[in-house]
């Protein structure tokens, strides 16, 4: 891909399999708060939301979320084992940095989890910038956390690919003006065309391909 020169990633199901660390941590918080647990098709469908806009939909209740907040980073504090690197993703992204490209890691979650998980997998020193959703005062899709990360790392919008497996992902990667990968094998597996991404990857490996 010609004059590709950045990639940024989102964390959760594009570099890191956190299904267990965010499924266990919200049933968690929900039952030891009397809620319901749904199905963790519906809590998939959530996940990149905030947290306010994450347990609202999840409880269609106001009422507790500071209380479904605090238990739930407090079950992942204890936990940060339950994240796991994805298969090929160490090799994938210590080739995309041997090869030059400038990486950058944009997430909606907070600094303190995603950093640790990051830096758990051994791959926070292979990211230019990490930008969490404690950097920001609005999250994907508005384009301000990918223009953050393009502005430190020096680059433009049209030489950057947004990479993540949602469409939050997508959207913030077309408001911000880059190319876009969409990939299929994280917690947003429907809709896979809304919006229509530049191009799809099933596995990490897969971008080694593409570029």
């Amino acid at each position: 891909m010609e004059k590709i020169t950045t990639l940024i990633f989102d964390i959760d199901g594009t570099i890191l399999d956190t299904q267990e660390f965010i499924f266990q941590a919200t049933e968690y918080a929900l039952a030891t708060s009397g809620y319901s647990v749904p199905e963790r098709s519906i809590i998939a469908k959530n996940v990149g939301k905030s947290f306010p806009e994450y347990y609202f939909s999840l409880t269609n209740s106001e009422k507790d979320i500071d209380k479904l907040i605090d238990t739930h980073r407090a079950f992942q504090y204890l936990n940060f084992n339950l994240a796991k690197l994805f298969p090929n993703a160490l090799e994938t992204l210590k080739t995309l940095k041997n090869k030059g490209y400038k990486l950058a890691v944009v997430t909606t979650r907070s600094k303190k989890t995603s950093h640790q998980n990051l830096i758990d997998s051994n791959i926070f020193n292979l990211f230019n910038i990490v930008i969490s959703g404690d950097d920001v005062k609005k999250i994907k899709p508005d384009p301000e956390p990918l223009l953050m990360a393009l502005e430190f790392m020096q680059e433009l919008p049209e030489k950057a690919i947004m990479i993540g497996d949602s469409y939050l992902d997508i959207q913030a990667g077309k408001n911000a003006g880059t190319k876009t990968i969409r990939a299929t094998y994280g917690f947003h597996i429907d809709k896979l065309h809304e919006p229509e991404p530049d191009f799809f990857i099933s596995d990490i490996s897969d971008l080694l391909k593409l570029l």
